[in-house]
């Protein structure tokens, strides 16, 4: 079975915000974490990516430079791709009523990307991704299903957090910075723990014609 984690966001600086603690947590430890990230505004924030990448101690980020943001066949086809390159057990990615448009419409596309990534009639040899958790960054989850202790790899975090100097300078009082330590704060007291990232779980279907298996075989006790 894969072990395999992929986060797939909208812009550099999301995977650090909405995961970044638990992608750290899971790498190097047995398991393959990875970033996909949709869009690229320049090239000085790929290289903030590539550095945050290299705190949490992913691996180097795929990177799509589509501009702006849409949902079409063809970011999903190669979504899918992705994914069954990769073989990730479990898929990050943006909540649904994110405040931020391209945020809602990734979504949407790795909604569909996973439907898509399964299809024997799409690929030799297709990939069914086993989880779909998705990332607060801005917007809340007011009541979240997974919430994982990062207190370990909070350092990490934060020093992912300060390779987007580019971002960092839009906020020169620290918004950023303290949002990101005052939310981990709130998750690790819901957590019973110092710091946490809270997750919504969303189930996926399993039973489509077209999987190459539609039916679980082990015990559900």
């Amino acid at each position: 079975m894969s072990k395999g984690l992929l986060a797939i966001i909208s812009h550099p600086d999301d995977e650090t915000f909405g995961c970044g603690g638990t992608l750290a947590l899971h790498a190097g430890n047995d398991h393959t974490v990875d970033v996909l990230c949709l869009t690229l505004s320049d090239e000085k924030r790929r290289g903030e990516l590539e550095c945050a990448c290299q705190k949490l101690g992913v691996n180097k980020p795929v990177i799509f430079t589509d501009k702006p943001l849409a949902y079409s066949s063809e970011t999903i086809k190669k979504i899918a791709d992705v994914m069954v390159e990769k073989q990730p057990r479990i898929v990050f990615t943006h909540i649904p009523f994110d405040y931020h448009r391209e945020h809602r419409t990734t979504y949407e596309l790795v909604k569909e990307a996973i439907e898509w990534a399964a299809h024997t009639t799409t690929y030799s040899t297709p990939w069914l991704v086993e989880r779909l958790l998705l990332v607060e960054i801005s917007s809340l989850i007011p009541q979240p299903d997974v919430i994982m202790d990062i207190t370990e790899v909070m350092d990490k975090k934060t020093e992912a957090v300060n390779c987007y100097t580019t971002q960092l300078a839009k906020f020169p009082w620290g918004y950023y910075e303290k949002f990101t330590e005052q939310k981990a704060l709130l998750r690790g007291v819901q957590g019973g723990c110092t710091y946490a990232e809270a997750f919504k779980e969303e189930a996926l279907p399993r039973n489509s014609p077209f999987y190459p298996e539609k039916s679980s075989k082990d015990s559900l006790l």
